[in-house]
């Protein structure tokens, strides 16, 4: 006969239950604008029970111009109908007072997500380059002759792609623009590859989380999404649908993707098991998420849930259904079910991004800010001689500032003593070689401390 188990009684330290009671899940942040959205311009809802959990106050929102700064630290988008930026730190309602001023009214814009952070912009077919620390212009590139529709960044932050009304789809380097900041007379910044040309307007890009190793995808009116592989620039795979195509997201290994169509229908593709290369017939029926064009279309970093947001001014969250990946193109049994609306009545959407964050960052007070926005300079001739902004965290404050190197705090000053007239030039010589040695020594220990172990 068997005998019960022993009850087993565990005692967990205080301090682990203390910190269990107040650390709270990361959550799916889902940051919508919407075209006739008011005052609140962005509102921010928790994916997984639909709640609004912040707004943020500022002017209309231009549409492919919504960015994460960081981490998660700042939302920076352009103004719909005026040739300035807004920024707003994640914790606050009101916008900060930094002004923005960009050449013109902005199509597309993009920000890097890791290492010193560049923005990247879309003026009608130019693309103007800067970096948010100094707000310095870097360069300038013209290559596509209609105006640009889409910008996106690599997860590296070393390579950006656009794409435009012409169909062209560029890879940019981010390091050939800072190379020819260094030469006079430099020519004109070429894109690093050319990856293929629509037959219309480019609607969407999407690229996987491996970055220059991985996909990128591009979607279009002409009825077709193209994947391309970075590493060797080459066209993948065609997928030739029946409407057009007007967005596009995949999960974070690339292995699915979807399509979102102008008649308000998603396909969901499988990319495995890979098959030949060339033109891929997707035959499946569209599932019907919205009553006019869907606009925007993420994915959850699980690859378990997927957003939409159509001219109708809703937007959906969707459990994504595990699929049977037996053909591509035909995701046999892959579908998604409708979990909730969370946005709704007002207008057509413009913009959509998804920032898995702690609730905390959204509701607290005050938030420590590792990064820095400076004013977008004005001054477009040669940035060879212009000023470097370096953040120093100063000592006893929580925030970076932007300190003169040159301009030392009192902490760091060497005190100034007075030579009498009896002393010879020599010994006037030595303390003065005196005083540099121990400046020299504060400025290295400063450097060392505040500088060197500061992680960028």
């Amino acid at each position: 006969m068997c005998q019960p188990l022993p009850r087993i009684f565990v005692q967990f330290p205080s301090s682990i239950l203390s910190m269990s009671s107040i650390m709270e899940p990361l959550i799916d942040a889902i940051i919508v604008s919407s075209l006739n959205a008011g005052t609140d311009c962005i509102q921010v809802y928790d994916g997984a029970t639909g709640t609004q959990l912040k707004s943020y106050r500022g002017l209309p929102v231009a549409s492919s111009t919504l960015c994460l700064v960081g981490h998660g630290t700042y939302l920076m988008t352009a103004q719909r109908d005026k040739p300035f930026l807004q920024a707003w730190a994640i914790h606050r309602h009101e916008a900060l007072q930094i002004r923005l001023v960009v050449p013109g009214k902005v199509n597309a814009m993009a920000i890097s997500a890791t290492g010193p952070k560049y923005c990247v912009t879309a003026i009608n077919e130019k693309l103007y380059i800067y970096k948010l620390l100094s707000g310095r212009l870097l360069g300038v590139a013209s290559r596509h002759y209609q105006p640009v529709t889409r910008l996106v960044f690599t997860p590296c932050g070393n390579y950006f792609a656009s794409g435009g009304e012409d169909g062209f789809v560029y890879l940019w380097s981010l390091a050939s623009f800072i190379e020819a900041l260094h030469k006079y007379d430099a020519p004109q910044v070429q894109p690093h590859c050319i990856l293929g040309q629509h037959s219309d307007t480019v609607t969407d890009l999407a690229m996987t989380s491996c970055g220059i190793r991985g996909f990128l995808v591009s979607s279009s009116l002409d009825h077709t999404a193209r994947v391309f592989d970075l590493m060797t620039g080459r066209l993948m795979y065609t997928l030739v649908t029946a409407v057009g195509v007007t967005s596009v997201a995949c999960n974070s290994l690339g292995s699915q993707l979807f399509l979102g169509h102008s008649d308000g229908t998603i396909n969901i593709v499988n990319l495995l098991p890979a098959p030949l290369h060339g033109d891929v017939q997707v035959t499946s029926r569209g599932i019907e998420c919205h009553q006019k064009s869907v606009r925007c279309v993420a994915v959850t970093a699980s690859g378990n849930h997927l957003v939409t947001g159509g001219d109708d001014g809703v937007v959906k969250v969707w459990s994504v259904i595990a699929a049977d990946l037996t053909t591509m193109g035909n995701a046999k049994n892959s579908h998604i079910a409708l979990q909730r609306v969370v946005h709704m009545g007002r207008g057509p959407i413009t913009n959509l991004s998804i920032m898995h964050t702690e609730r905390e960052a959204l509701t607290t007070t005050e938030l420590e800010l590792k990064d820095v926005i400076a004013p977008f300079s004005q001054d477009h001739s040669s940035p060879l001689g212009a000023p470097t902004t370096v953040p120093i965290q100063g000592r006893g404050k929580q925030h970076l500032h932007q300190l003169d190197l040159f301009n030392f705090t009192p902490e760091l000053s060497v005190q100034e003593t007075t030579v009498t007239e009896g002393n010879s030039k020599t010994n006037d010589d030595l303390q003065n070689s005196s005083h540099l040695q121990t400046a020299n020594a504060q400025l290295f220990k400063f450097a060392l401390r505040h500088i060197i172990e500061e992680k960028f």
